[in-house]
């Protein structure tokens, strides 16, 4: 990748930078951007240097640059982060901006300074297209502003019309655009509209997106079912270690969707996706192992299992213990000992939502 990727946010634009050679009249930050994908390292030095003369967009770019490993030095995102607000207390509203996004991708952050900072960047008017992807994540959680999903569709769309976005912003606005349209997040369920945004997301390596985009094909939603189609997506999520996609991996390995069944990898791939929390994987994994799909059976571990997963909230659990109630009494120690062993290994599975 090159290392303009990790300017944050944007500062070719935002910050009015210049070719990759020096024109007359073009200032040292403009020329230091420029220098950036031939020449990081003499880019580096004079960020450097402006930095320390207390150049305030500077220390912004600077930030960009050293924040991830490349092939020049390793990353520091500490620094980073400290340049930023240095940059922010210089008087930066790029800064601003680039401090405000980070807040808004984080659930457990401190959201009513990210909005502080979002109303300081919408003060620059070149900021502002950008901006809206903070605005859509604000509004679509409810993260420093009331709740208003319709508002935050507007501002991702907003966004993403701008074309001032590249990267993890662009796609993770199309990712969600695309959970939108297809939930109907105060919007019009459209699922053509849909797969559209998960379509782009996916193309990108996003996980989520192409669990998403292999559903709809596997069920016709929104798109020409495809099975293969759909489980060549499903496998990428899965890679990917979405946790989603690595159970619907597991599940269409075992019902041979889009694929030759291999129970055997099928299992493997429930068991992955157990251990991350996942309940429908869990019971999953208790299914085959009562059996000997896949492998050799445990049915001790197998009941135990489907137990944590009942009490997770799995709604097909309880069908699979009810076939089995004759075994719960005979077993009952061991189940207990191979619940006990789980448990203190991998902890129990996240309730269903």
């Amino acid at each position: 990748m090159k290392l303009a990727a990790f300017v944050t946010v944007l500062a070719f634009v935002l910050l009015g930078a210049g070719p990759v050679l020096a024109q007359e009249g073009e200032s040292r930050l403009d020329q230091a951007l420029g220098m950036i994908n031939d020449d990081p390292v003499g880019a580096r030095a004079i960020l450097e240097e402006m930095s320390k003369a207390g150049d305030a967009e500077a220390m912004n770019a600077l930030a960009g640059l050293v924040e991830y490993d490349n092939d020049n030095w390793p990353g520091d995102p500490a620094r980073a982060s400290e340049l930023r607000e240095d940059a922010l207390r210089g008087g930066s509203k790029a800064a601003a901006l680039n401090i405000a996004l980070r807040i808004m991708m984080d659930a457990d952050s401190d959201h009513a300074r990210g909005i502080q900072l979002l109303q300081l960047a919408d003060s620059e008017e070149k900021l502002r297209p950008v901006a809206n992807y903070g605005w859509g994540r604000a509004y679509l959680f409810g993260w420093g502003v009331a709740t208003d999903m319709a508002k935050g569709v507007g501002h991702f769309q907003a966004f993403l019309d701008s074309n001032m976005g590249s990267g993890a912003f662009v796609v993770d606005s199309h990712f969600l655009l695309g959970r939108a349209y297809r939930n109907g997040w105060d919007v019009e369920v459209d699922a053509p509209r849909a797969y559209s945004h998960f379509a782009i997301a996916s193309a990108q390596g996003d996980p989520r997106a192409q669990w998403n985009v292999g559903m709809m094909l596997l069920t016709g939603e929104g798109v020409e079912k495809d099975e293969a189609e759909a489980y060549r997506h499903v496998r990428m999520s899965a890679e990917g270690g979405h946790l989603d996609g690595m159970t619907s991996h597991a599940v269409m390995l075992a019902l041979g969707q889009g694929v030759e069944v291999d129970a055997a990898a099928a299992r493997e791939w429930y068991h992955a996706a157990a251990e991350l929390g996942s309940a429908h994987a869990t019971r999953g994994l208790g299914g085959m192992l009562l059996s000997n799909e896949g492998g050799d059976p445990d049915p001790a571990l197998g009941i135990a299992l489907l137990e944590l997963a009942e009490e997770a909230g799995d709604p097909i659990a309880p069908q699979i213990l009810d076939f089995v109630e004759d075994a719960l009494e005979e077993l009952r120690a061991e189940i207990d000992a191979a619940r006990a062993e789980w448990l203190t290994a991998v902890g129990p599975p996240d309730p269903v939502n």
